[in-house]
């Protein structure tokens, strides 16, 4: 008898651009220009963004961007029901916070962006995992595709049970300078993703008391990357995480190797021809803004009402941001660690 491997299902595509992106069930993304001779991508809108539910949380993390707190409040979800409804089928929407388990309205959001053949996922504090269990399962059972675990209690075997019980589309988050060799340990066999370390709000004040230390936990963690390719299930990076480690450089990448895997930068905003070539944004909720990420400076974020097309609002934030900042982009972010 001859067996045909079993290959993942086709769960969206469509066109975005000058390139088509075809998603598949296993959680693999193929983006394919529809010149073939075409050398990089240009959208038309999102293929992804962050999307902030809540400024609510009792983590009390030191190095927190958001500087969310117990007495921050939720969005209020109704005002961005129809700004959903204009996504393109198959648009990733990364749900976080704040502590977004936190939000009433989590789970019925959570089943709402499915029905429109949305691709949502969240992130969470390992210190809510045990509080907030129940709504964590509503959660997967309204389809979440990927939760994400912000590190922060290694050692904790119950915590990793959970995860465990999750699936296979759990990701521990670590952010490079907090995470230190004694922590590698726990991401053995999984899935991680390394976060650049945000001088944001909190994130600041706390990189003014530690920078030596967050500084060494960089450079330590650049030394020990190669290992843990080698010991984890699989390793990604966001854009700051990148330009802090560097992984090309430090994996020994050829160019052509590292096309094929990089997904651009937040910030490179425009091609030549004045095409649009970032397919993401975050979208704060709470305070109805949105920006090019979650660490555009306040002056740089744009108000939105919730009726227009996201579209617009990519449109919008690239325009707004090149605009108030001819010279400067994400480069300052790398500055402050002493990398350029």
């Amino acid at each position: 008898m001859n067996w045909k491997p079993i290959l993942p299902k086709i769960i969206s595509s469509y066109q975005n651009g000058n390139h088509t992106v075809t998603i598949y069930s296993d959680g693999t993304k193929v983006k394919e220009t529809i010149d073939p001779k075409a050398d990089h991508f240009t959208y038309y809108t999102p293929e992804s963004f962050d999307l902030k539910l809540t400024d609510y949380c009792d983590g009390g993390c030191s190095f927190c961007h958001e500087n969310s707190t117990i007495n921050g409040k939720h969005a209020d979800l109704s005002k961005i029901n129809d700004l959903m409804s204009r996504c393109k089928e198959g648009t990733e929407v990364a749900i976080g916070g704040g502590n977004a388990l936190a939000h009433p309205n989590l789970v019925t959001f959570v089943y709402y962006l499915r029905s429109l053949g949305l691709i949502p996922s969240i992130t969470v504090n390992q210190a809510h995992l045990k509080p907030y269990y129940e709504v964590l399962m509503d959660v997967k059972k309204a389809r979440i595709a990927g939760i994400g675990i912000s590190l922060t209690d290694p050692n904790n075997f119950e915590d990793f049970r959970i995860i465990d019980r999750l699936g296979d589309n759990a990701v521990i988050h670590v952010i490079a300078g907090v995470l230190k060799p004694s922590d590698y340990k726990a991401l053995y066999g999984r899935k991680v993703l390394i976060l650049g370390y945000k001088d944001f709000r909190r994130g600041h004040d706390n990189l003014s008391r530690h920078s030596d230390e967050i500084k060494k936990n960089i450079e330590q963690l650049k030394k020990d990357l190669p290992m843990l390719v080698d010991k984890c299930r699989a390793i990604s990076f966001d854009c700051l995480g990148l330009e802090q480690i560097d992984p090309k450089t430090v994996l020994g990448m050829s160019d052509e190797e590292f096309a094929q895997i990089y997904q651009g930068d937040d910030y490179d905003m425009y091609d030549k021809d004045g095409n649009i070539s970032v397919g993401t944004m975050f979208i704060d909720a709470v305070r109805m803004e949105v920006a090019r990420s979650s660490t555009t400076p306040l002056e740089k974020r744009v108000p939105f009402t919730g009726k227009e097309y996201m579209s617009d609002l990519l449109s919008e934030t690239c325009w707004v941001y090149s605009e108030n900042n001819n010279e400067q982009t994400a480069e300052d972010e790398k500055a402050i660690f002493g990398l350029l």
